[in-house]
């Protein structure tokens, strides 16, 4: 699913005013494939499901799929969904996840780049991406690791919902063979997830104050 796709599908929980649209977290996860692993990790695909693919994060490998999702803060609905094999870096699919109605977009370093910091400034938007190492600079200076810090506080909501995908929805593999198939059903695990948790701010309203 593209996040353009997303977007459309929560227009009505956006006319009902559920939405904050104050802040975006964006994070990431790796799904195992169904399919069974090749005996190689060299860059080798599986017959099956050729769109499986491997990736090491840390000293852990893994083979399957990535999904993305960037989340609105104020409601913890998720907004969009990018969905791609395990070895696409994730600073390739961020600008799907930016919505430009935010004030801020949260990401960890990951998603660092002097090209989507500009974009953001020029959009008007809040830059809240952690800062990393690169080849000129081998350690980050203090204010950095400190601004750091204070973002991961921050992000901490749409890591617990990719853990919610898991935990609740079973997400930890994905059910079917090629992208596009995995793709949808990545869409309809997060179309469950906010259901859920509209039910939950309609009942926060009703509630007497």
């Amino acid at each position: 699913m593209r996040a353009c796709r997303s977007r459309k599908r929560y227009r009505q929980l956006e006319s009902k005013g559920i939405l904050v649209k104050r802040r975006t977290l964006i994070d990431a996860t790796t799904i195992e494939a169904q399919a069974r692993r090749p005996q190689s990790e060299a860059g080798a695909r599986s017959g099956t499901d050729p769109d499986a693919a491997w990736t090491k994060k840390g000293k852990r490998s893994h083979f399957g799929c990535r999904v993305r999702i960037g989340m609105d803060a104020g409601a913890g609905l998720i907004r969009g969904v990018e969905f791609t094999p395990a070895n696409v870096a994730d600073t390739e699919a961020a600008d799907a996840l930016i919505m430009g109605d935010e004030e801020a977009v949260y990401a960890d370093k990951a998603y660092e780049s002097e090209e989507r910091r500009e974009r953001l400034r020029a959009q008007g938007v809040k830059d809240r991406i952690m800062h990393r190492e690169h080849k000129h600079q081998s350690e980050i200076p203090h204010w950095q690791r400190r601004r750091n810090g204070l973002l991961s506080k921050v992000r901490a909501p749409v890591e617990q919902a990719l853990g919610t995908l898991k935990r609740c929805y079973g997400y930890w593999r994905v059910r079917c063979m090629g992208l596009m198939r995995n793709e949808a059903e990545a869409l309809f695990k997060a179309l469950g997830c906010n259901l859920r948790r509209a039910d939950g701010l309609r009942e926060g309203c009703a509630a007497p104050g």
